[in-house]
């Protein structure tokens, strides 16, 4: 079955079949166009993004213009679990100037989130944010600061692992 096939058959619950589908497609030539030509598509980027998370994670890189497909998909992503994958690959990414703006905003709108993984993954994000543009770097430390006193106690682990890499 072709990698688009797969993708569009994957239950919606199985990260074991996510896992076989990256093992079986991995290597092909056409693995990460068919990725990022499906993280756009409500009904299938839980996948597109996990196997891209899943792509990044294990060593791989992406190309200059593959980065600015991610960044520029971000405001798309309906479900929370593609906004948290999407969060996870950030570190990952190259971000370009002009991409930051949209970047930000993604990650503003994740800060309202109700699930907690997805806040906790955007205070990373703004961490990525402010590491690559220095700028941003005191708007962040005075949000991480907020949130290690405010926030639930699973994001403010997060907020102290961020803290301990700076």
């Amino acid at each position: 079955m072709a990698l688009s096939e797969e993708i569009g058959a994957w239950d919606g619950k199985s990260a074991a079949a996510l896992q076989s589908i990256h093992e079986r497609h991995r290597a092909e030539a056409g693995f990460v166009a068919t990725i990022l030509a499906h993280i756009a598509d409500v009904e299938l980027q839980r996948a597109a993004t996990w196997l891209l998370k899943k792509h990044l994670e294990t060593g791989n890189s992406l190309s200059t213009s593959a980065c600015r497909t991610v960044l520029g998909a971000l405001s798309v992503q309906e479900h929370w679990e593609s906004k948290l994958h999407m969060l996870q690959c950030l570190p990952y990414l190259e971000i370009p100037e002009d991409e930051s703006a949209g970047l930000e905003k993604f990650l503003e709108a994740c800060l309202e989130s109700d699930r907690k993984f997805v806040r906790a993954w955007a205070y990373n994000g703004f961490n990525e944010l402010s590491l690559r543009f220095p700028r941003y770097r005191e708007r962040v430390d005075g949000l991480l600061a907020r949130a290690g006193v405010s926030e639930a106690a699973s994001v403010r682990a997060r907020i102290r692992n961020i803290l301990k890499r700076r």
